[in-house]
């Protein structure tokens, strides 16, 4: 047994000290310090834009020590998600994990640069996974009880492979251990890096809220018994491209049950554009699911 569990803590630190590289300091001179992630070997940062509270006169220390002045690419607050890059090359950059693999009740280990203490890490399991709200800011967020102390938001969320599963983020957990999830981190990364900003999803219709018939609910099981319906579409909009018709009647969004107009407006704030997001509606008393690829809603 004291052999298994000396295997497995070297194994622990074996895995730290591998993603350690990875893991950087972040100055805005404004506040304590917050910690980043090596996107790529090109110099792109990843942390909280809680973390950055300036735009300017920012700073990353690697872990060699030595420190870069760092230019703030772009932010989305939403997210909490802010991109930065400094002049180097050859830096070794996060190993990121295919979503499918995270699973609640898995190891994960939070590592955080903060001050001048040097990496922290802690170590938890998975106790919860949010792929979808519909009233929040967040498409996907990983609950864990591994300790986030301050210093720890845009640290890693790693899995035992040592792979990026999430982004600590201490303004979420308000005390509890949050991460951002891999998914909307790498879209939202590719956004600020291609164009300095996020744009929403946007569907390019006009809806207005109907009460549907209790037979038609019972007789297609369906989640809820209002719909919306779609009274006007854009021309050329996402909506139009994609076949969505007037009197279309919508009942969901990638499996999220609309029940209002504000309902919808919030699972579109969660997608991008040039997200394909799956339409449940009825057309004609049949149910159908529609794929649209989403347009810039700003």
């Amino acid at each position: 047994m004291e052999n298994l569990l000396m295997n497995f803590s070297d194994g622990l630190a074996e895995v730290i000290g591998h993603v350690a590289r990875s893991v950087v300091r972040v100055e805005d001179r404004s506040r304590l310090t917050a910690t980043g992630m090596i996107w790529n070997p090109d110099g792109v940062i990843v942390t909280t834009s809680h973390g950055v509270e300036r735009d300017e006169d920012l700073a990353i220390e690697i872990e060699n020590g030595t420190t870069y002045p760092a230019t703030l690419i772009g932010r989305d607050p939403d997210t909490d998600i802010a991109v930065l890059k400094i002049e180097a090359t050859g830096l070794p950059a996060i190993t990121r994990a295919d979503a499918e693999k995270v699973k609640v009740g898995q190891l994960a280990l939070a590592l955080g640069r903060p001050g001048t203490s040097g990496l922290q890490a802690t170590i938890g399991i998975v106790s919860a996974r949010i792929d979808s709200q519909n009233g929040g800011r967040e498409e996907y967020l990983l609950y864990t009880d591994a300790v986030l102390y301050p210093g720890f938001s845009g640290g890693p969320l790693l899995n035992m492979s040592g792979e990026v599963v999430g982004m600590n983020n201490l303004i979420y957990g308000r005390g509890k251990g949050v991460a951002i999830g891999a998914p909307i981190l790498s879209h939202v990364v590719g956004a600020l890096l291609q164009h300095g900003t996020v744009s929403r999803g946007y569907l390019g219709v006009r809806t207005q809220l109907v009460e549907l018939p209790s037979a038609l609910v019972a007789s297609l099981s369906l989640p809820t018994n209002v719909a919306l319906l779609l009274v006007g579409i854009e021309a050329n909009g996402p909506a139009d491209k994609s076949g969505l018709l007037p009197g279309d009647a919508v009942t969901g969004i990638n499996g999220q049950a609309v029940s209002d107009v504000e309902t919808l407006r919030n699972l579109l704030r969660n997608l991008l554009a040039g997200q394909v997001a799956q339409i449940d509606l009825l057309r004609g008393g049949t149910k159908l699911t529609v794929s649209v690829t989403l347009g810039s809603g700003g």
